[in-house]
């Protein structure tokens, strides 16, 4: 099959033919936007002096109705970039704003220059300040900063992204031995059955493990079969529970389950947000964000994740914070365009 003529005009460019590049660089060429655009973003950023200055003063000339259509749709992080940096153009700015996306990095670089009007579209982009926080930074950094976007960036440091939290330190508990194990599983043998039944390894029910001292239910939780995790994961000492979770291998399903669950404690939930392999799949990330006990510092950076209609079930969620819903209902509506 032949080659079009716009293949055959871009083989020349890139080929080195200087009177190409030269005619592409003015925007003179024949090319579809789509072609022509993100050829002349290459020659800018080239070393022929002639050439790249060329490109830039053609692109920054661009008719904005034909460079809209292309930065919404078929524009890569390259021409994203270019056009953030060198565009002062509201309509294209705005459109680079939209783009979901768009690399965070380019909205800190605009974040320092855009005005007032603009700064409003940003703060919109809930989702990218709350994987890029250092955003608000560059926008404070903006001399042509609005007291409305200060304000707002005030209300999102305040409830879009908490502070973390120091933990407090946990006691130091002593270890136990298995002889030491076993002479407390037997006493507490004597202790009233209330709960399920574990059969596995201690033949304890549950409320006959709670009543074990700390050591001991710690001890139990190092290589304890399923049903054993399950009782000592709703431990309310939280070393204890903690442990069920960096000492054993938990299946997806478990982990799912346990970020489910509102009767652990929160640290339990904590350890899970931090490992990346669990907190990478999309019903684990879901179900921390939908569990009130979760943090909400910890919630507010999951829930850009979720889906349009997860978010849309999440804004009627009644059991979350309110900062939580809002923003639930305001990144619904930024999805949905």
């Amino acid at each position: 099959m032949a080659d079009s003529p716009s293949s055959a005009l871009l083989e020349q460019v890139r080929s080195g033919n200087r009177q190409f590049q030269l005619l592409a660089a003015e925007g003179v060429l024949p090319l579809p936007p789509e072609d022509l655009i993100p050829l002349q973003v290459d020659l800018a950023q080239g070393e022929d002096e002639e050439i790249s200055e060329l490109a830039r003063q053609s692109l920054r000339s661009v008719d904005a109705r034909i460079a809209k259509p292309f930065l919404e749709r078929q524009a890569g992080p390259e021409a994203l970039t270019f056009f953030a940096e060198e565009s002062s153009h509201p309509l294209l700015l705005e459109t680079i704003l939209r783009r979901r996306d768009v690399p965070r990095t380019v909205l800190s670089r605009l974040a320092r220059r855009l005005p007032p009007d603009l700064q409003e579209v940003l703060l919109l982009r809930q989702d990218a300040i709350v994987e890029e926080p250092v955003i608000l930074e560059a926008l404070e950094e903006n001399p042509q900063l609005s007291s409305y976007s200060s304000r707002r960036i005030a209300e999102y440091r305040e409830h879009l992204l908490p502070r973390q939290r120091t933990a407090p330190a946990l006691p130091e508990i002593e270890e136990m031995d298995e002889e030491q194990l076993q002479r407390e599983i037997e006493l507490a043998r004597e202790l009233p059955e209330a709960g399920e039944f574990e059969a596995e390894r201690t033949k304890l029910t549950e409320g006959q493990i709670r009543g074990l001292p700390v050591p001991a239910r710690l001890k139990l939780t190092r290589g304890a079969p399923r049903a054993l995790r399950g009782i000592l994961l709703r431990d309310s000492n939280p070393q204890v529970a903690v442990s069920v979770i960096t000492n054993n291998s938990l299946s997806d399903q478990e982990v799912e389950q346990t970020a489910n669950n509102r009767s652990v404690v929160e640290e339990v939930l904590v350890t899970i947000a931090r490992k990346r392999e669990w907190i990478g799949k999309y019903n684990v990330s879901k179900a921390l964000v939908h569990n009130p006990r979760t943090p909400i510092g910890i919630t507010m950076r999951l829930i850009a994740k979720l889906s349009v209609r997860d978010l849309r079930e999440l804004g009627r969620n009644r059991n979350i914070p309110d900062a939580l819903r809002s923003t639930a209902l305001r990144l619904y509506r930024i999805k949905q365009q």
